[in-house]
């Protein structure tokens, strides 16, 4: 499962789960995501689910020609897969891309022991390895 959040100010102000065949993005109130926002077209942006070559579902964010664009990462985009983590920005409002199966798939942190007593750190080791 994939979900959307928004967040302002750093915390989750609205969550979405992403289905088929697509989350919208808009000012108007036919969208599933509606904002009020004047720098948001009335059909900015979404989010559709397709297969990808291994046919595993991958989630890609397609900008509707909206007048001011639709960034990932601060980069703008007009069609482009999303990840776990990745920040989506719509007009001036932040969404986090949480992927349920991606994010298991995260690196594990190690624990090392430090030449100091009683001090611990992490170094970051693949799964499995």
């Amino acid at each position: 499962m994939a979900v959307i959040i928004q967040t302002v100010d750093g915390v989750v102000a609205n969550r979405f789960v992403i289905e088929k065949p697509a989350l919208r993005f808009g000012r108007t109130t036919d969208n599933h995501i509606q904002i009020e926002d004047i720098a948001v077209s009335n059909r900015h942006a979404e989010i559709v689910i397709e297969e990808d070559d291994e046919g595993r579902e991958v989630f890609i964010i397609r900008d509707m020609s909206s007048t001011n664009g639709t960034f990932v990462n601060e980069q703008k985009v007009e069609r482009q897969r999303l990840r776990h983590g990745d920040i989506v920005r719509v007009g001036l409002n932040n969404f986090t891309f949480i992927d349920e199966n991606e994010r298991d798939l995260e690196r594990t942190a190690e624990i090392k022991k430090s030449w100091i007593p009683g001090i611990f750190y992490t170094e970051d080791k693949e799964e499995g390895k």
